[in-house]
Parts: structure tokens; C-alpha cells; sequence
């Protein structure tokens, strides 16, 4: 690089045509780029992938910067030994002659616009490519540009760690009004979380190949329902299952256009609304969260809440005390019984007691 900045040659060609010039060793074409080695090394990430929650961030980020605004990820660990996940958007797309490209070292669509955000610099043109690495398998199965993009990928949970409780959600408080993480594990539900909380508006879901599978249905179900019909360039690729009405159909087209592995009984579940679909993942954890604090709210209620006979004036239990001594007259006289003319009242938390000191009447 010191070469080019002392050729006299080069520096004119660079403030000819910029800096650009200087960042390029390829132009892919369609906005994709291979970058020189400086400049990917010069928009170097803070960490190396060390964990399947790291794939799952960097697939994420690369969705954001495609320009998604919905990501449905497909979470599923098969004999404890093997995680799959399949990661669909609605983003710009790739185009097909890319697609193995794309997991060619330094291949990026962000020349000018790389974006750094908490976790360094997005736009080196090196995440795909690191995953390959570290991944037993990742498939582009789908793409197309203004119909979204699918990946799956597979990894050896001996080979690349994971946390072990991948089933537990964080725990949220709000600070200035806005969430923050307390306490959980940092599995992939956290990764997950931390990133929308990040981009609050991208409509994330993470759920079961099956219950993906039956959220995306059940979406196209409902635009079919209110009559609304997609534009050629905006038929995003989950769209494919709207004419579907077949489980086996169903099942092979989740396979083979989205990734998602769901068995023929499944798909015949899904198609008889057996399936809970999913809501979008920042909706999940608060209504989780009220699930967590509820059993506290109560406790907290019970003890502070007034008793209800603590509402009942003095007055009103000495006149309920009194109507109570003259029935019991009426009926002490048939058992030759004298009633105390004053009644004691006192009232508990939920409820009046009322003595009524009885004698006998004559030698009875």
C-alpha cells in the first residue's frame, strides 16, 4: 500500500477516480466486489467466530445490511451432536451468478456503505467465507435479488462450541425507557435479542423448522385473506407456499426453497392450524417476562392489599352484631336461653366474627 501512495501514477489515478479505485481488486458486477487485502484487513472484525451464536450474528448483520425488515431463524440440534440453522429474509437478494461467490474471501456488496456497529465493522467480505471455515456445511439455498435470500447452516457442536441451556430466555428491566439485558445465558436466543433490541425494526421470529414453517404459511394465508397481492418484484420467497395445498407438497417445498426440514406429519399438522405459529421475537420476551413477574405481582398484592373486612365501618359491625343478637333472642326463648345484650364484634382479614355469650334460663 506505501508503494501506491509514493506512485505518482497511482495517486493520480486515485484522485481521478477516488479512493474506490484503491479498495478493489474485482468488480463482481450487480454492486458486489472482491476488496484488496488492505482494505479487508483494514475493516477487520473484533473476534473470529468461535461459537454457532456467532454465525448467528454475522448471518444477521448481513441481513440487516441487505435491507431486510423481516428474518425468520429455524433453530434445531439433531442427537446432541449436530446444530441446523436456516436463516430467511426479505433483504435485497443475491443474483444467481454470485451465489458461489459470495463465500469467496473479501467478496462484499458494501464498498462505500460498510457499517460499523457494537461488534466492529460489518463489510470486509470475510463472514461467509469464515463460516465455510468453521462450519461443517452452509448452503445459499435461495436468493434472488427483491425476493429475499435462505441459508443454512450445519456445525458439530464438538467441533464448534455452543452454550449449553439454548432454551432459556434472558431476562429484560428498562433503564430511561429503553431494555436492557440483566441476566441469562449468552445462547443463541440472547444473540438473537441483543440484536433487535439493537434494530428494533426488523420483525425477527426464532422457533422449530415447523413452527417457522407455519408462521410463514399462516402470513401468506392472511394476505390471501385480506386480498392483497404482491408485485412480481417484491414476491419474496416464502410467497412460494401460498398455492400449496398438500402436505407432502408443503413438506418438500420447505425442503428444497427454504431450507426447512418438517416431516409429512408435521406439514398435516400445520395444515390443519395445529402448529402455535410465532410472533415476532421482541413480543415473545415481554409476554414471557409478564409470565416471570406475575407470580411476584401477587405476592406483592397480597401483602399490601387492604383485608376486606378491614373496609366494614365499626359502626356497621356493631349494627351487623346486634341484628344477629335479637334473631338469636327469638330463638333462645325456645331453648330457655338469655343473650348477652352485647355482642362483641371484630373483624379478621376476610372475615366478622360476632360472641354472643348465651346463659340458661330457670334450672335448665
Amino acid at each position: 500500500m506505501a508503494e501506491k501512495e509514493n506512485n505518482p501514477l497511482i495517486n493520480f489515478v486515485a484522485n481521478l477516480t477516488g479512493n474506490q479505485y484503491l479498495k478493489v481488486e474485482e468488480d463482481l458486477g450487480q454492486g458486489f466486489v472482491r476488496l484488496n487485502i488492505s482494505e479487508a484487513e483494514r475493516r477487520q472484525a473484533k473476534h473470529d467466530i468461535q461459537s454457532m451464536e456467532d454465525i448467528v450474528l454475522e448471518m444477521l448483520r448481513n441481513s440487516r445490511d441487505a435491507g431486510a425488515s423481516r428474518i425468520f431463524i429455524a433453530s434445531t440440534k439433531e442427537d446432541n451432536l449436530i446444530r441446523k440453522v436456516t436463516i430467511t429474509d426479505d433483504g435485497d437478494g443475491i443474483p444467481t451468478e454470485l451465489h458461489e461467490r459470495v463465500f469467496e474471501p473479501r467478496v462484499t456488496s458494501k464498498l462505500e456503505n460498510l457499517i460499523t456497529d457494537r461488534y466492529g465493522i460489518h463489510g470486509r467480505g470475510m463472514a461467509l467465507f469464515s463460516i465455510k471455515q468453521v462450519s461443517d456445511e452452509i448452503d445459499l439455498v435461495f436468493s434472488a435479488p427483491g425476493r429475499g435470500t435462505v441459508f443454512r447452516v450445519q456445525t458439530s457442536t464438538g467441533l464448534l462450541s455452543e452454550r449449553k441451556d439454548q432454551s432459556t430466555y434472558p431476562t429484560i428491566k428498562y433503564r430511561n425507557g429503553e431494555p436492557i439485558i440483566i441476566k441469562g445465558p449468552h445462547n443463541i436466543i440472547r444473540t438473537v435479542l441483543e440484536f433487535n433490541l439493537d434494530h428494533q425494526h426488523l420483525e425477527i421470529y426464532l422457533g422449530s423448522p415447523t413452527e417457522v414453517l407455519a408462521t410463514v404459511r399462516m402470513m401468506c394465508l392472511d394476505e390471501k385473506a385480506r386480498g392483497t397481492s404482491a408485485k412480481s418484484e417484491d414476491y419474496k420467497i416464502w410467497r412460494c407456499l401460498k398455492p400449496i395445498k398438500a402436505a407432502g407438497i408443503l413438506s418438500d417445498i420447505a425442503e428444497r426453497r427454504l431450507g426447512l426440514r418438517v416431516s409429512i406429519r408435521n406439514a398435516q399438522r400445520i395444515m390443519s392450524e395445529r402448529i402455535v405459529t410465532l410472533k415476532p421475537l421482541l413480543e415473545t420476551l415481554t409476554a414471557k417476562q409478564e409470565e416471570q413477574e406475575e407470580p411476584e405481582r401477587k405476592r406483592i398484592d397480597l401483602m399490601k392489599t387492604e383485608p376486606l373486612a378491614k373496609r366494614i365501618s365499626q359502626a356497621d359491625l356493631e349494627h351487623i352484631a346486634h341484628k344477629v343478637s335479637d334473631e338469636l333472642k327469638i330463638i333462645g326463648d325456645k331453648y330457655f336461653m338469655e343473650i348477652s345484650p352485647d355482642p362483641e364484634v371484630c373483624a379478621d382479614r376476610d372475615c366478622i366474627r360476632v360472641t354472643i355469650k348465651l346463659q340458661s334460663k330457670g334450672n335448665y
